[in-house]
């Protein structure tokens, strides 16, 4: 159902003294359930719930416009509060006198879409609870089914804490308001996979707390199947501390850091906070431009580690090629229109089923495309084709950038070889890690270029029948 104007009659609910709803017409009790409320549970809109928090904190009637969203369509209410006097002292009674909804711009799925797959390729997640810790939102990197059995559910109702982190750290930084960082836990239910937790209070616009967002890494020595003395330990067996102290420690603790200095340089540099003089914020954007090279560096390097360890393994998913170009493309479908180039595609008709993981095919679909964008002249074209070869099914990238002397074929696929080139924003690890991963796959990955020519790279997978 559609609203659009003024109401003939407002929609109402109350509030009791805690927050909680415990009235509402049926239009408010849809977009409450819409944002992962439950009935008689805190009011889970978070532009009304201010609302109401402002006017019991000023101890006055307030009447405000106010802007939500459900899953498809942005809402404008203007909403009066009331204060209840005498029997029902501290509860609040909400009225919308209007009420006007706008169908979430058509592209915004898409959106959603790459935001997911952008996660997955990082293997992250993220979560998002009110200040009860009950789960509001949530995007988990390997477990999608997970997002309808949590929501609505406390996040301790659905992790475990693994040693050494304990719950009562949790618990005592949530009790400070403090931020929470490295806490390995758990799925209960599910596909029960081992994330490491991190999380920042919320802090709204009256400066009171109204929850928590955490995000979520998985723990890459559960990814990659390694072996563990002990439960609770980090390192695998027959392995130095210091060989694995990269992605189990240094990488997820340098990555919060760089993820904030990114996303505060964005808004910066994009003047979201006011008006900036010019410089300042091309300053602001060069900060986040060397951030996220940063952040591509810590990710290598965590993968370098991965690959490297004695027993690495990757999971042996049901996926088709061709959607997995569709999404590698989507991902870097900005960058290539900075460059005003075209990335020609595959029928989406078309199926090539293969045996890989998911995630790291993506991760070596972007990096192949990624670097033909890098090397490419503005204005061409890179085409990706799919060709079944006998037991295996292949994907080719191809560009046409200035290629590369057979000579170095090889050279290419070495770690942080780079061939002379400085200043290009890449590590030297993209492709050896690709070649590992695919290998890894029972796959391969090969190039055929000659100078001046382009260059076309074939990741080839083992073929799966329909």
């Amino acid at each position: 159902m559609t609203v659009s104007g003024n109401l003939a009659e407002p929609v109402r609910g109350q509030l009791d003294s805690d927050g909680r709803l415990i009235a509402a017409d049926p239009l408010l009790l849809r977009l409450h359930l819409h944002c992962g409320g439950y009935e008689g549970g805190p009011l889970a809109v978070p532009q009304l719930s201010n609302l109401c928090r402002l006017s019991r904190q000023l101890n006055m009637n307030l009447s405000r416009p106010v802007q939500a969203a459900d899953d498809d369509n942005l809402i404008n209410m203007w909403v009066e509060t009331r204060l209840h006097r005498g029997e029902n002292d501290g509860n609040i009674a909400i009225s919308i006198i209007d009420w006007k909804e706008t169908p979430v711009p058509s592209n915004s799925g898409a959106s959603l879409g790459r935001q997911r797959d952008f996660d997955r390729l990082n293997g992250r997640g993220s979560i998002r609870t009110d200040a009860s810790l009950r789960i509001m939102a949530l995007s988990l990197p390997d477990d999608l089914d997970a997002v309808e059995k949590y929501i609505g559910q406390s996040l301790l109702d659905v992790v475990d804490f693994i040693a050494p982190s304990k719950q009562s750290v949790l618990i005592e930084s949530i009790s400070e308001r403090q931020p929470v960082r490295g806490q390995n836990v758990r799925q209960k239910y599910g596909k029960k996979l081992h994330y490491i937790l991190s999380g920042q209070p919320l802090i709204d616009n009256e400066g009171l707390f109204s929850g928590y967002r955490f995000s979520l890494e998985l723990d890459e020595n559960e990814a990659t199947g390694d072996i563990l003395d002990e439960p609770g330990s980090s390192i695998p067996k027959n392995e130095l501390i210091s060989d694995s102290l990269f992605g189990s420690q240094l990488g997820p603790a340098l990555r919060q850091p760089l993820g904030k200095i990114i996303a505060n340089a964005e808004t910066i540099g994009s003047r979201l906070e006011g008006p900036l003089r010019g410089d300042y914020s091309d300053y602001a954007k060069d900060i986040a431009s060397a951030g996220r090279h940063l952040m591509d560096l810590v990710n290598d390097l965590s993968d370098l580690e991965a690959i490297q360890r004695t027993g690495f393994s990757v999971a042996a998913d049901d996926i088709d090629l061709v959607d997995l170009c569709h999404r590698a493309a989507g991902l870097l479908a900005v960058k290539a229109a900075d460059h005003q180039i075209r990335i020609d595609l595959p029928d989406k008709d078309i199926e090539m089923p293969v045996r890989g993981e998911f995630r790291r095919v993506l991760q070596i679909l972007v990096n192949l495309i990624g670097n033909a964008i890098r090397y490419s002249p503005d204005g061409s074209v890179i085409k990706l084709q799919v060709v079944q070869d006998g037991e295996y099914s292949a994907i080719t990238v191809r560009d046409q950038g200035a290629g590369i002397a057979e000579d170095d074929h090889q050279r290419i696929f070495e770690k942080f070889e780079r061939l002379g080139r400085s200043g290009d924003g890449g590590s030297g690890l993209g492709l050896f890690i690709s070649r590992r991963l695919a290998n890894a796959m029972d796959g391969s990955l090969s190039v055929e270029s000659a100078v001046g020519k382009g260059s076309t790279f074939k990741l080839s997978l083992p073929s799966r029948a329909v």
